[in-house]
């Protein structure tokens, strides 16, 4: 026998087979000012013990959403009652957007993630990869210098002088600021100290030996890194992102030969030159406050230099520029060819180059003075 509902009969009905009950939706539900609530209809269905509910959209007069939300709601409640419901004859449209309502299936149960000795494994291998990564990238360069200084490497020669030009004559205006000011905040300083002992005719060979040796390079390298270290990561990220790399591989193109190899001999060729370059410039700039603050005279600071500052201390910066080169050319490609495919790998990229670039400048820098001081040198 039907049971209607006592405020809403328009909307729905009740009805009873045996140990089943269905609910008849009808009408229409867009224009009803008050819907049944889950929470009534599920108490409804299942009051005389009903262990399965039929809901049946037959008599519906038009398929609004708010029956997908309401039949929605009632089915999670029949869920949590542990009875069993069923839908037929609802519209299309409810059912397609009942499927959207519902969760994604959960395809693999989640269990214990893994054991701290497996984490520690796997972050072991990804360093390890890592090394061997760096290591193939050394010694691709070791083997590719040769052919591109006999021309027989796969690398353009106007890609090289734009690059000759973009980390040397570019890079000028400032490594000439930034070393011309460390020069004379180490003229000023060494001025200062010195004088307070009378002794401030060696300036001359502090400002020479600090610069030739350690400050001429190491600015010169960090800077490089800044400017170019980071133009030539983002670059090759950008190219790794449009797929260009893997284009250039598909043509038969060593990317290493053609991206890498000119960025290298580039930067190697270049930053010794800096290097001289900022070291004379260091010199200046201490020798224009050894002239301001201690009247000492531009011929006297030069003849004082020329006695203190052997050729051996331009050596070691010389070399050390050239590993310092050698090092932000081969972290910037590294990095660049390394990165992932999407526009947020760029910044990384270049910010990883800039990092790795200026942690390596150090650790060499540091070699180098327990090397020389070892040697007495």
């Amino acid at each position: 026998m039907p049971l209607a509902a006592a405020d809403d009969s328009a909307l729905y009905r009740i009805e009873r087979e045996s140990d089943t009950s269905v609910l008849r939706l009808s009408g229409d539900w867009g224009r009803a000012h008050r819907l049944p609530t889950s929470e009534a209809l599920a108490a409804a269905l299942t009051r005389d013990g009903a262990v399965r509910v039929v809901i049946d959209g037959g008599e519906l007069t038009r398929a609004h959403p708010r029956v997908a939300a309401v039949v929605h709601a009632l089915q999670q409640r029949l869920d949590r009652r542990d009875v069993d419901s069923r839908t037929r004859a609802l519209p299309e449209s409810i059912r397609s957007l009942m499927t959207l309502a519902r969760p994604a299936p959960q395809t693999a149960s989640v269990g214990r993630g893994p054991r701290w000795i497996t984490r520690l494994g796997a972050r072991g291998r990804g360093q390890f990869d890592a090394v061997l990564l760096v290591a193939r990238l050394v010694g691709n360069a070791a083997a590719a210098t040769p052919r591109l200084a006999l021309g027989r490497a796969q690398a353009r020669w106007p890609d090289f002088v734009a690059l000759v030009r973009e980390t040397g004559a570019a890079s000028l205006p400032v490594v000439t600021v930034v070393n011309l000011l460390i020069g004379a905040v180490l003229g000023f300083v060494g001025a200062v100290q010195l004088n307070a002992f009378g002794a401030g005719l060696y300036l001359a060979d502090l400002v020479g030996i600090a610069v030739a040796r350690e400050m001429a390079a190491i600015m010169t390298a960090f800077i490089m890194a800044g400017r170019v270290g980071a133009t030539f990561a983002a670059h090759l990220a950008t190219m790794e992102a449009n797929e260009e790399i893997d284009a250039l591989r598909m043509i038969g193109v060593a990317p290493f030969e053609y991206l890498v190899l000119p960025r290298l001999a580039a930067l190697t060729l270049m930053m010794p030159l800096l290097f001289l370059y900022a070291a004379t410039l260091g010199i200046v700039g201490g020798m224009i406050v050894g002239d301001l603050v201690l009247n000492t005279s531009p011929m006297s600071f030069l003849g004082r230099l020329e006695d203190a500052v052997a050729a051996r201390h331009f050596v070691i910066g010389f070399v050390k520029a050239v590993c310092f080169g050698v090092l932000i050319a081969l972290a910037s490609c590294h990095m660049g060819m390394r990165a992932g495919r999407n526009a947020a790998e760029v910044g990384r990229a270049a910010t990883r180059t800039v990092v790795v670039s200026i942690i390596g400048i150090i650790v060499i820098d540091a070699i180098f003075a327990l090397c020389t001081n070892a040697l007495g040198v």
